[in-house]
């Protein structure tokens, strides 16, 4: 019986051939190339209308390019996508109508969070209405952090961020695919019959 020990020597080359099968350099480097996007346009963006929250902006821009790019192809990173913008978009909707109506306060938030994890739960979002509580969660300490920002100007914007980063996610990931097929060695031919 001939059973390699893990850290045995003859086991090494196994495990890092392992290792280098689940490394892809270019996945990683678009992942890269969408955050640096999502980063300057959520920063400019957002700094364009008001300069105080820019960096939400980018916060929101690059967790929707990460969100969108989690998934192996663009098939499946569509429906994330669209989640992702339909959970930002009731999560807006929650948000507007609370700060239309009151001031910020860790309870009203908390009772936000609630009814938009309720909401996500009867629409059967529940699993991908996590992501919509966090863009919730960064209107409302946006607005103590500002109380003087127009809550519609405030939604609208985080909104917007999270749209920009799933379409840079979705561009990125297109180009990608594009880019594998296009250079993708060509296969050998059957020379079975």
């Amino acid at each position: 019986m001939t059973s390699e020990q893990p850290g045995s020597p003859k086991s090494r080359p196994a495990l890092l051939q392992r290792i280098a099968v689940r490394l892809q350099p270019f996945n990683a480097a678009a992942t890269c190339v969408g955050v640096w996007l999502a980063y300057l346009t959520g920063t400019y963006l957002t700094g364009a209308f008001h300069s105080a929250s820019h960096w939400m902006g980018a916060i929101l821009a690059c967790t929707s390019v990460v969100v969108v790019l989690q998934k192996p192809g663009l098939k499946q990173s569509l429906p994330v996508g669209w989640m992702r913008v339909l959970g930002t978009a009731i999560g807006a909707l929650i948000a507007f109508a609370y700060l239309s109506i009151w001031h910020f306060s860790v309870l009203g938030m908390l009772g936000s969070v609630f009814l938009l994890e309720i909401i996500s739960m009867i629409l059967g979002i529940y699993v991908n209405g996590h992501i919509a509580t966090i863009s919730l969660i960064v209107i409302l300490l946006v607005s103590q952090e500002n109380p003087h920002l127009p809550p519609a100007i405030n939604c609208l914007l985080r909104f917007l961020e999270s749209v920009v980063g799933v379409g840079i996610g979705l561009g990125v990931m297109w180009i990608s695919e594009w880019w594998q097929r296009r250079h993708r060695a060509p296969s050998a031919p059957d020379t079975s019959g």
